[in-house]
């Protein structure tokens, strides 16, 4: 009778991790590294691996001593595919400027948010119009 609960126990367990890693694994959206200094680079990652349009993502700016500064966001997807996901170029646009990389995000409420992660760590949000063809 022990063993059948164990078996079981370990099945549940199981069962519980894969839908954590479903619900909160980090699934890498793009990479960028400043043209001007490569040890300055961007990291943005979408949060869960369940499909739908609406997204947890995160930003991190890295420098050369590691993390300068990092922002949650929520975002919606406007890839057209099945399994719609976040995608560069489509969801998530990154461009670096001479003191700061602008990540703008489409968002169900204002249509698009840019957000600026300047060197020194500071982060400033913008709202920007974004032109998606639905």
């Amino acid at each position: 009778m022990s063993k059948r609960r164990i078996s079981i126990g370990i099945f549940i367990i199981f069962i519980i991790l894969c839908g954590a890693f479903l619900l909160f694994g980090r699934r890498e959206i793009a990479t960028v590294h400043n043209p001007s200094d490569d040890n300055y680079y961007i990291k943005v990652y979408q949060i869960g691996y369940m499909y739908t349009t609406h997204y947890h993502c995160v930003s991190i700016l890295y420098g050369p001593d590691g993390e300068i500064s990092r922002e949650y966001f929520e975002a919606f997807s406007t890839d057209q595919g099945e399994p719609r996901y976040m995608r560069e170029g489509q969801s998530i646009e990154i461009e670096w400027h001479d003191d700061c990389v602008s990540v703008s995000s489409t968002d169900r409420g204002c249509y698009g948010t840019t957000r600026k992660f300047y060197i020194d760590g500071r982060i400033s949000l913008e709202t920007c119009m974004w032109d998606v063809d639905w």
